[in-house]
């Protein structure tokens, strides 16, 4: 693990770097995730494990990052963070993965320096404004309201179903995860699917079979839809193998 600083006020992001050969992957986890948690699983599968090299770059204000909350945390300022990371490590044209809102600021980085991006892969991502369960139910109190209690009661209504992702979401800033959720549903000038579409290198979309997601338009666009098999929207705990699969 290295750290990285990567905001004004002086935060750092943590980086788990294995391995040292190419392909690069660099791995983006979802919203109340950690990039270091939810795809631990996937760099170690035997398929990957050994097989070039994985960087998981948990965002600002989550898992073992560092807390800012001068910090804005959209999307936008999320994606630049994890270019300051390609760039300090002279990084070009890795194969980028994003889950859920990792995949949108992996779309939003792409956008910003497709120099960096030689791969696109996406794994459910927010394509559209307002779109996003857990986002909707952060974003639908105000930020003071949600740090004073409404991140404690997400917390401990997770342990009841989900714990493994309680724990997680539990080491988000709360402020943290309220912007990012709030930036995640926001209207922007290029939604993340005209911005997918957009990019001019390979893209691979990811879907869950579970999920029944409508794939329709994606499928007239120049990225390859990929369904996994038995999974919904968590794809690397409902089929790792599949997963893997799907990433290479």
């Amino acid at each position: 693990m290295r750290y990285q600083i990567a905001t004004p006020a002086g935060a750092s992001l943590a980086v788990l770097d294995l391995g040292a050969a190419e392909p690069v992957r660099v791995y983006l986890g979802g919203l109340g995730s950690a990039s270091t948690v939810a795809f631990a699983e996937v760099t170690g599968h035997p398929e990957l494990a050994g097989h070039g090299r994985h960087i998981l770059i948990d965002l600002i204000g989550s898992g073992w990052s560092d807390h800012d909350d001068t910090f804005g945390h959209t999307i936008d300022e999320h994606a630049r963070t994890v270019i300051g990371v390609l760039d300090e490590l002279a990084l070009r044209e890795v194969t980028l993965i994003g889950h859920s809102l990792g995949g949108s600021i992996a779309i939003s980085l792409a956008a910003q320096r497709p120099d960096l991006v030689g791969h696109l892969i996406v794994a459910e991502p927010n394509l559209d404004p307002g779109v996003g369960s857990i986002s909707a139910e952060i974003a639908a109190s105000d930020e003071d309201t949600f740090a004073e209690t409404g991140h404690k009661s997400l917390v401990d209504e997770l342990l009841k179903t989900e714990p493994e992702y309680a724990r997680t979401v539990a080491r988000w800033s709360a402020r943290a995860l309220h912007r990012t959720a709030v930036s995640l549903l926001a209207d922007r000038p290029a939604t993340f699917r005209a911005q997918l579409a957009a990019f001019a290198k390979p893209s691979r979309y990811l879907s869950g079979e579970r999920s029944a997601e409508d794939l329709t338009e994606l499928r007239k666009t120049n990225s390859e839809v990929y369904v996994v098999p038995a999974a919904a929207h968590d794809l690397m705990t409902d089929n790792l193998d599949g997963f893997v699969a799907a990433l290479r």
